[in-house]
């Protein structure tokens, strides 16, 4: 199929005003135009840069190549392939990190969600790592995708994972060039528990083996397990779950316990393996998982095991019924990335609970949702929590009530 080959950029010289949604630095051209500037490192309000734009019908989009003028406030990266990589796109923000995401989503609130409640912001403690990385194997390296390529960041290390994942990098490629495991080019993923420490890794295939002071050992069923405020929450290797569990459990602990939360029955759609079941359920009367993925909610019915909870394998958008629930109800989303599907919100229009609490980990979608959600459910509260260090992405939480109920 033919394609238009992209318009030639432009070299720039360009400050930045001020950040928009996604790490992105908001410029201007000679004439007014807007342009959104994308860099391999954080970008400060302030900033002179040399950029390739291209344009276009109503704005520019430029790659920043250099800086001409550095904000004093810029920290030497902890990471060596910081600009290479794809990973993370905030190095270099040091200290102030927590501060240069806080004017993206208030730039993204206040442009998406004008009417939006004062929003309370959680900022992610130094110590938060990840642990669950996903790193390619190429028959001959190891590491991650460089920024908008294919092409391979080859790592010893990864500063931005829980020092165990960062350690067991250099113990996977000895296993890969000394063919103990599967040689073929590949994505592999690393994860470890909570607390950090016994390592599993995972091919494309879904084999997994641990790592040992001997080598990498088949795996078997074995799954990972996180130890959070006292719950022991299990899933199976390369199922889905937090990135930073500790900071994650922490942070929605934090938001959910400050607000006034009904204790009816709760209704966990997209529930996993029982994430927010767990942190909520001992206080509601009875609970309700739904999630898509069977093996998931057969996790989510042994971390369950201790309440009185109905795990169902069902889509939660065939399964959501009109009407659902009754006053002193809650009913908890937490959607993939790409938000809530709109007949969803449709069906919520007519839910009888009283309650309602979205998290989403798109700002844009959560606030696409917010508004399809109206005028049955009005957002009560709101709160934003930096679950993803390192990176332009955060976590929303908005606590809903039914339209026309008492503040």
């Amino acid at each position: 199929m033919y394609r238009k080959p992209a318009a030639p950029g432009v070299k720039s010289v360009l400050t930045v005003e001020r950040l928009a949604w996604g790490g992105k630095g908001v410029a201007r051209a000679e004439d007014g135009k807007l342009i959104l500037l994308a860099a391999p490192l954080a970008l400060f309000p302030g900033e002179k840069v040399e950029a390739l734009v291209r344009w276009k019908p109503r704005h520019g989009e430029g790659e920043v190549l250099r800086w001409l003028t550095r904000d004093p406030r810029r920290a030497k990266a902890a990471c060596p392939v910081a600009e290479a990589c794809g990973g993370c796109e905030l190095w270099e923000s040091g200290t102030h990190t927590a501060e240069l995401k806080r004017a993206m989503v208030a730039d993204l609130l206040g442009r998406a969600l004008p009417q939006a409640p004062p929003w309370r912001w959680l900022p992610a403690p130094a110590d938060a790592r990840r642990h669950r990385i996903q790193l390619h194997w190429t028959g001959k390296e190891l590491g991650f995708h460089r920024r908008n390529s294919h092409a391979l960041v080859p790592v010893q290390a990864c500063p931005a994972a829980a020092p165990a994942l960062s350690a067991a990098i250099p113990r996977l490629r000895e296993a890969l060039e000394g063919r103990m495991l599967p040689t073929r080019p590949q994505r592999w993923e690393l994860a470890t528990g909570t607390p950090a420490g016994e390592i599993t890794a995972l091919d494309e295939q879904g084999r997994g083996w641990r790592l040992e002071p001997d080598g990498w050992h088949a795996a078997g069923e074995e799954g990972i397990y996180h130890h959070l405020g006292g719950v022991r929450l299990g899933h199976r290797a390369g199922g889905f779950f937090q990135v930073c569990p500790p900071w994650a459990w922490e942070a929605f602990k934090a938001i959910l316990a400050d607000w006034d939360l009904p204790r009816g029955t709760l209704f966990d759609l997209y529930g996993g393996v029982g994430f927010f079941s767990a942190l909520l359920g001992r206080g509601m009367r009875d609970s309700v998982l739904v999630e898509f993925d069977a093996p998931a909610v057969d996790w989510a019915r042994r971390n369950l095991a201790d309440q009185p909870a109905r795990c169902l394998a069902e889509d939660a958008a065939l399964w959501l019924p009109e009407g659902l629930g009754q006053p002193g109800d809650l009913i908890l989303l937490d959607p993939p990335r790409t938000g809530l599907p709109p007949e969803v919100c449709v069906r919520l229009q007519t839910a009888g609970a009283s309650d309602l609490v979205l998290v989403g980990c798109d700002g844009a979608a959560f606030c696409r949702d917010v508004s399809r959600l109206a005028p049955a459910w009005v957002l009560k509260e709101l709160a934003v929590a930096d679950l993803f260090p390192m990176t332009s992405h955060v976590e929303c939480v908005g606590w809903f009530t039914r339209a026309g109920t008492n503040p």
